[in-house]
């Protein structure tokens, strides 16, 4: 069994990214040789031993049965599977029949009906890798965990080709590794792991534009990559676009050569053209629609009274705004991973702000000081304060003044002559790290409700902030004599309370990233399929029952359904594809699963149990 905490060997492992930075400091000795690349397999190692750990032991959700569906051209209850669900007089149907060759307008039926169009370069990535691979819960999310460790890789060769400083490229790949984000949506059957990865390269493309543009070298091909990556990106997932709002922001202000603005321009159109084209003629033609309609349901129900949603989707004031944003951005960095749901108290809180931003003043004020008597000082007194004001969560107090600390040492690196990258660049990662929660948040105003204000549309965020957290860690090593071995272990210990978000994770038990704190067992659908395989004889009947529930029905397709296929459509993706078991639907049974056999009697195979095995 693997260890997830940060004991033993697993600060072994820790010890072997970081003693090189203790060595080397913030310089660049280490050089990209053989020892670098070693480092970063094993970082890749772990991490991909983070996201196959537990990857099939719990069952896909509802979300992922979509993507699973929509992948082989089938729409949620099954609209796209007429000759099956929808065909008058007929009540019957088998698994040769709902495995019949879809149409390319099937496809897009399914992805407008049950993914309001969006992701569809997913689901043709999805489609051809069950086709190669199979249709399992591992197979399915495996996709998704190669996009994940990709990402790690690509961070570390952004890092070495804008900035030339391995030190970073290792720790900023390490510290990817084990954000619990990536580890979390690594091990879904959805689109975010492919997202971030496009939306990484597009950026790593963009700032080689740049470079190239400032050095004068011709980049017609890049700009033409960089085109087709827009598109690719907007058709992985429409809130891409906030990535290249970033980009153009960055233009904006700091690129002067309208040559570099008309060419990015040219190139974006290329994307523009891709998406515009899915929008008006392919399965996105109904996006908008179906977005205002569930705009206006979410409103409703945000305002309702009483509000049978309250703390999911809340009226959008700025109270309920502010409650929900704060998490997300503090969960952005992962050196205050979690803080917004530990820290409890006004008056605590507000005492830890006000010891860090004297420890902010006392840095600015004697930083220049070698041994850092000042800091060691001030680190004693926060400790003796937090033992005796905090009494409880002394250590998620320390590191909200830690934080404090980090943060001056960025605004240090950022003043600073001898550095790798330029202040342009760090203002760069600061528009790119907050413009898209900015941006769900201004939309949260503009719709009037909460609902969609959520981590997982502004994770193309990530890399640059965990760029921003390693140069601020690295910057300690540098500046501070003494002081920097307090940051690093309050930061280690730090690691150790992520590695406990990181175990929730893989236990399915984290509500922040699993949406659930009670494990979901493993998928009940392929052991129902299985059974049916050995239990069926010719002439017997099965038959699904209908699970319909009341909820709000943001779902403009399904809203009102008075027999759900859900159920069949889960167990006949297990079924073999040529198979002529006769099956229908009982609308009166919410729950069980029965061969009937041809004397009528009725042998049960599976109860669903409600919401049990529904997840």
């Amino acid at each position: 069994m693997i260890a997830f905490s940060f004991t033993g060997e697993g600060f072994s492992f820790v010890r072997g990214i970081i003693s090189p930075i203790f060595a080397d400091k913030l310089s660049n000795r280490m050089n990209f040789s053989s020892k670098a690349y070693f480092l970063l397999a094993a970082i890749v190692l772990l991490a991909f031993s983070l996201r196959v750990y537990n990857l099939d032991k719990h069952g896909i959700f509802y979300d992922e049965k979509a993507s699973v569906l929509i992948s082989q051209g089938m729409a949620m209850e099954g609209n796209s599977q007429k000759n099956c669900f929808n065909t008058p007089n007929k009540n019957t149907f088998t698994p040769k029949e709902f495995w019949a060759d879809k149409s390319l307008e099937d496809y897009y039926d399914s992805i407008r009906r049950s993914d309001i169009g969006n992701s569809p370069f997913y689901y043709v990535l999805l489609h051809n890798w069950i086709n190669i691979f199979g249709i399992s819960d591992f197979s399915a999310r495996f996709l998704s965990v190669l996009f994940s460790c990709a990402i790690i890789i690509l961070l570390f060769f952004f890092i070495k080709e804008h900035f030339g400083n391995v030190i970073l490229a290792l720790l900023a790949s390490f510290l990817m590794a084990i954000e619990p984000f990536f580890i979390a949506y690594s091990q879904q059957v959805r689109n975010y792991s492919m997202s971030f990865f496009l939306a990484l390269l597009a950026t790593y493309i963009f700032l080689k534009i740049i470079k190239n543009q400032e050095l004068g070298v011709k980049s017609n091909k890049l700009f033409l990559f960089y085109g087709i990556l827009s598109g690719l990106c907007l058709l992985s997932h429409f809130l891409t676009a906030t990535v290249f709002m970033a980009h153009g922001l960055y233009v904006l202000i700091f690129v002067r050569n309208w040559q570099t603005w008309l060419r990015l321009a040219l190139a974006v159109s290329i994307g523009g053209v891709m998406f515009g084209y899915w929008i008006l003629f392919g399965g996105g033609n109904y996006t908008f629609k179906t977005l205002d309609y569930q705009a206006k349901i979410y409103y409703k129900e945000a305002h309702s009274v009483p509000n049978p949603h309250a703390g999911y989707i809340d009226p959008a004031t700025v109270p309920n705004v502010a409650k929900k944003s704060l998490p997300i951005l503090t969960d952005l960095f992962i050196v205050s991973n979690g803080l917004a749901g530990t820290v409890a108290g006004k008056k605590s809180f507000a005492l830890a702000l006000m010891l860090a931003l004297v420890g902010i003043f006392l840095l600015r004020k004697y930083h220049n000081e070698r041994k850092n008597i000042w800091l060691l000082g001030w680190i004693g007194l926060m400790v003796l304060a937090s033992m005796f004001a905090f009494k409880t969560m002394i250590w998620q107090y320390l590191e909200v003044m830690n934080c404090g600390i980090l943060l001056f040492l960025l605004f240090k690196y950022w003043n600073s002559k001898d550095k790798s990258i330029s202040n342009q660049q760090l203002w760069f990662f600061v528009i790119i790290t907050f413009l898209p929660t900015f941006f769900l948040i201004l939309m949260t105003f503009k719709n009037g409700h909460t609902f969609g204000l959520t981590q997982r549309y502004s994770g193309f965020s990530f890399p640059y902030s965990i760029i921003l957290v390693s140069i601020a860690l690295l910057q300690a090593q540098k500046s501070l004599e003494l002081g920097k071995f307090i940051v690093w272990a309050i930061f280690g210990v730090h690691l150790m309370l992520v590695s406990q978000t990181i175990k929730e994770v893989l236990n399915d038990s984290s509500l922040k990233y699993n949406y659930r704190d009670k494990p979901r067992a493993e998928n009940p659908y392929p052991k129902i399929a299985e059974n049916l395989k050995k239990m069926y004889q010719t002439g017997d009947t099965i038959i699904y029952p209908s699970y319909t529930k009341e909820v709000y029905q943001s779902d403009v397709y399904t809203k009102n359904i008075k027999r759900s296929v859900l159920d069949a459509q889960y167990v006949n993706l297990y079924l073999p594809k040529d198979a002529e078991y006769v099956q229908t639907i009982n609308p009166k049974e919410k729950d069980k699963v029965f061969i009937k056999k041809q004397n009528g009697s009725l042998i049960e195979v599976f109860d669903l149990m409600g919401d049990t095995y529904r997840y």
